[in-house]
């Protein structure tokens, strides 16, 4: 057996490409619904432990695979996309869409085709409805009933041979835990590409009165089975309860989002002293010009911020992969469904959505439970207006500047009115999207509950390398790229540009308070090189748009730093202001921002300023790697695009509103 890639790893082909390549190779189908055990009987099978990434409404990701046949011959398993009907009327682009569009150009290559339909053995009933589209296809058709060690468990057993005769197909049962169930899914492929299967005629059959007469409790273990079912269902009643049940998801999602910081920020911060180090070896070694700079601030610093979020996206797929494992993701989708459908929403967006207050980059990665392609572009689309982490250093920067003089309690309540400002203006986003730009039919929430499982750690821990692997090829080199040209842009001087006079800001902290005894003075740069820069440049050109907002050029340079990441507004306006490492302890900087006076002797920046700036960055995207993360899910410029014309546009809105509004109120 081998995969089209090194390793084992199957190759992830676009919609575009899915289509059967032109040899004579057969072609095994898996198809299923969710849940029913497909993707781990592909993992079993093949030995990748491979998992569909698909983006229904964009583009779906088929895996295919070689397997050698226990004759020796080689076919093709491919992984078709989880789906409930073939028939139906649906868009092209959704799962079932891009699934039927493979099936027929399948059937059309004049290849040899085997749909291999994956059951969970302990919903057959609802597995059954799909097989009776199937055996209406041309292709021969096997069936694969999974779970087979859940209906032992519980003392149940499926009569495969009945079955068999009912649907006019051959029928296999199986453990995709067991490692033999490898050898039996093959030979029976083998035999069914090898002549033995006709396609199948059988008919007249109803698929509950079917699945519920084939399905047979064996009498010694009806005692113990009864007891698996009441203990499923007395958890049930606790975590599905209409008060506790969003009370216990919510404290599980909560968890997991604290999991996110709690594991991921000292591995972060490991990788952030190996940066350091590595740049401090550099500047030592090639002193401090421009190509040190460009390799410490450049390369270094972006590839640093790349590393950032690999700890992050790790945690984040393995606890995605627990709640679905477990069975218990679809139980809490149920529970919050309510109160999203109001916005345009379902159940399954509220994770991706309470994981955007930490980081928007995973919550987007997160959107591929979302199954309605309108739905997860929506949830994307909005995802930057949620109150994620990096924003809090600019708040504290700004609140310490202008409100240190109000009580605790009083920036507290400022505080949380910014995280609530980015929910509701998420809320709002999503209701006008779902009636505008994503507009369309949304498909129903469809869930099963399936039975609750112990997740398999091998695959858990397989999938979260995955992931991390894709995010650092899809999403690290955009990020990296970006990096380099924000250095270029805040380093490199203007050829035109002349010294700027001496920045009123320098002045206001020289003649301010001593430091207190035994308290180190900030350090400063009198003339910093920023402001010869191009981004300075660009920050003058745009300050007649940008005046009415309270804002100047140094706010603006602020900005266009923050693109890069918006935990580095604090450190470009520390470099701006003079002071090195602002981003460590914003105090020295509130001080020289609030102190900073114009040559009239009037303040530099007012309330009026701070309140519009805050306005701002509570809606604007500013975020290289969550445009990054859009481009990779969306595998399209045109939605990152969108999302930061929308969101500039929204933000420049605000501010302009808060900052004349404040005006007339008489703030200063």
């Amino acid at each position: 057996m081998s995969a089209h890639c090194s390793g084992n790893e199957p190759v992830r082909e676009p919609l575009k490409r899915a289509g059967p390549a032109a040899d004579s190779r057969p072609m095994v189908l898996l198809v299923g619904r969710p849940n029913s055990g497909k993707s781990s009987l592909f993992n079993r099978v093949t030995g990748g432990n491979a998992h569909v990434g698909n983006f229904p409404g964009i583009t779906v990701d088929i895996l295919e695979a070689d397997v050698v046949l226990p004759g020796g011959a080689t076919a093709v398993i491919a992984d078709l996309p989880g789906l409930y009907a073939l028939d139906a009327l649906t868009d092209p682009t959704t799962d079932e869409g891009v699934a039927r569009t493979f099936v027929d150009q399948a059937e059309r290559s004049g290849r040899p085709v085997l749909l291999v339909q994956v059951i969970d053995g302990t919903q057959l009933p609802l597995g059954l409805r799909l097989t009776r589209e199937l055996v209406k296809r041309r292709a021969p058709l096997l069936l694969v009933v999974t779970q087979r060690d859940i209906l032992d468990a519980e003392g149940r057993r499926v009569d495969a041979e009945t079955l068999s005769r009912a649907v006019g197909a051959p029928v296999v049962t199986v453990s995709s835990r067991e490692p033999g169930s490898r050898a039996e899914v093959l030979a029976a492929v083998e035999q069914a590409l090898a002549g033995g299967v006709k396609s199948p005629t059988g008919d007249g059959w109803i698929p509950d009165e079917l699945g519920a007469r084939i399905v047979s409790d064996a009498a010694s273990a009806d005692v113990e089975a009864a007891r698996r079912r009441e203990r499923t269902a007395r958890v049930d009643r606790w975590l599905l309860h209409p008060v506790l049940g969003p009370l216990a998801f919510l404290a599980m999602t909560t968890a997991i989002f604290a999991a996110v910081f709690l594991v991921a920020d000292p591995v972060t911060s490991a990788l952030d002293a190996l940066a350091q180090a590595l740049g401090a070896g550099i500047t030592a070694r090639l002193g401090d010009g421009l190509l040190a700079s460009f390799l410490t601030a450049g390369v270094i610093g972006g590839a640093g911020t790349v590393l950032a979020f690999m700890p992050q996206i790790v945690v984040l797929t393995i606890g995605l992969e627990i709640l679905e494992a477990t069975g218990y993701l679809a139980r809490g989708a149920f529970l919050v469904d309510r109160l999203l459908r109001v916005f345009g929403l379902s159940g399954r967006a509220f994770f991706p959505l309470l994981m955007g207050h930490a980081c928007a980059v995973p919550a987007i990665t997160a959107t591929r439970i979302i199954r309605d392609p309108g739905e997860r572009l929506t949830a994307i689309l909005v995802l930057p207006l949620m109150t994620c982490s990096a924003r809090i250093p600019t708040y504290a920067l700004l609140l310490g500047a202008f409100f240190a003089h109000r009580s605790p309690l009083f920036r507290s309540g400022l505080f949380v009115g910014l995280y609530f400002a980015g929910i509701l203006s998420g809320a709002a986003a999503s209701a006008v999207l779902r009636r505008t730009a994503t507009r369309g039919r949304s498909l129903p929430l469809v869930l099963e509950m399936p039975a609750y499982r112990a997740p398999q750690a091998r695959v858990v821990a397989r999938k979260a390398g995955r992931a991390a692997w894709h995010f650092l090829r899809d999403v690290g080199t955009t990020i990296l790229i970006a990096a380099v040209a924000l250095w270029a842009l805040l380093t490199i001087p203007l050829p035109w540009s002349a010294p700027p006079p001496e920045p009123p800001a320098v002045v206001a902290v020289a003649s301010g308070p001593a430091p207190a005894a035994g308290e180190a003075a900030p350090r400063t740069s009198a003339r910093p090189h920023i402001e010869r820069s191009i981004a300075a440049g660009v920050g003058r050109v745009l300050e007649p748009i940008t005046r009415p907002l309270g804002f100047d050029w140094r706010i603006n340079v602020g900005l266009i730093g923050s693109f890069g990441a918006r935990e580095l507004m604090v450190g470009t306006m520390g470099v701006i202001f003079g002071l090195e490492n602002a981003g460590d302890d914003p105090a020295p900087l509130s001080q020289r921002i609030r102190e900073a006076k114009r040559a009239d002797g009037s303040p530099l920046y007012s309330t009026r300023s701070c309140l519009a700036l805050l306005a701002f960055f509570v809606l604007a995207c500013q975020c290289t790697s969550t445009v990054a993360a859009i481009r990779r899910e969306t595998k399209t410029w045109r939605w990152p695009a969108f999302v930061l014309g929308y969101t500039y546009v929204l933000a420049y809105v605000a501010a302009l509103v808060v900052y004349q509004i404040a005006g007339v109120l008489g703030v200063g």
